[in-house]
């Protein structure tokens, strides 16, 4: 039997890829839900033996993977945005889709049974942050990992508490700028971002249920966002047959005064005409794929 109350989830760089730092001292984080998990892949055997019965299964790999969903809060996920982007942060600025890879050791914890899970060499596959009409900020990361060791007590080391910072909202949002501009009647009233590295697994013999490698492929943007119909919204509907791109910014700013700028200088957009019903606002969603220019995410503390 045990409490939901009492998971935990803290993570800690790791200096080898794959290999969890000892003393293991980590930061606590922050999340709503957090399927990172080991599967084992099994194979069926076929030998035909003086016996209907069948053979059984026999394990053959194990995939390490899971999301961490979060209420997104300033400063508490800059080190997962780290290993998002494959970047540091520079001045304050993180730049997506570079070559420097950051891995992760992250130890699930159920601590009314004594149950202790660490997940070693996770790498973060995919990120999406949600910005909803009326409602907190969301931002899931999606890892991929190489090895899992279980243990009845938590590793040795020392614990950072979890940051407290005020949660984000919809209206934690300021002015949405398209081509540096506020767009006179293009009401934005939902955006998501998502970040793919395109992740895949390298599996080696000898390493037994471990995994040998993760490695990036191409890295992509996408995401969509909702706007009220208007003549300026027509305007931007028409980009899409000429391939025009457009630059968004979207600021975020908590009840502290701390800030995120996302810019994404060269996106391409998709969308329909609208069809809404004789009670509803009419609007379109418009889809977009980043192209070219790297996004940047730019953190401002508060004063």
């Amino acid at each position: 039997m045990g409490s939901g109350t009492k998971q935990l989830v803290q993570f800690a760089p790791e200096a080898t890829v794959g290999t969890t730092p000892s003393p293991f001292a980590r930061t606590t984080l922050p999340f709503t839900s957090c399927s990172i998990n080991a599967n084992a892949n099994k194979t069926a055997s076929n030998t035909i033996k003086d016996s209907r019965i069948a053979s059984g299964q026999y394990i053959t790999g194990v995939d390490y993977a899971g999301d961490i969903e979060t209420e997104f809060q300033y400063g508490a996920y800059d080190t997962l945005l780290e290993c998002v982007a494959f970047n540091p942060w520079t001045a304050n600025v993180l730049t997506f889709g570079g070559t420097t890879r950051k891995t992760l050791s992250v130890l699930r914890g159920f601590t009314d049974n004594n149950d202790y899970h660490t997940f070693s060499g996770l790498h973060a596959n995919q990120f999406k942050l949600t910005v909803p009409e009326n409602g907190l900020i969301t931002a899931t990361f999606s890892f991929m990992g190489m090895g899992r060791a279980k243990a009845t007590a938590a590793p040795a080391g020392t614990i950072t508490a979890a940051m407290s910072n005020p949660l984000m909202s919809s209206v934690s949002i300021g002015d949405i700028l398209i081509d540096g501009a506020v767009i006179a009647g293009a009401c934005i009233t939902q955006f998501d971002f998502t970040w793919d590295n395109s992740m895949q697994v390298q599996r080696c013999l000898g390493k037994g249920l471990n995994i040998g490698a993760i490695l990036e492929m191409v890295a992509g943007g996408t995401g969509n966002f909702t706007v009220a119909w208007s003549q300026n919204t027509s305007l931007l509907y028409e980009k899409q047959f000429l391939n025009t791109p457009i630059a968004l910014s979207i600021p975020m700013a908590d009840s502290d005064g701390n800030k995120y700028v996302l810019a994404l200088p060269k996106v391409q957009v998709t969308a329909p005409l609208p069809s809404s019903g004789n009670s509803e606002i009419t609007s379109s969603q418009f889809g977009y794929t980043v192209a070219d220019l790297p996004p940047t995410l730019t953190r401002t503390p508060k004063a």
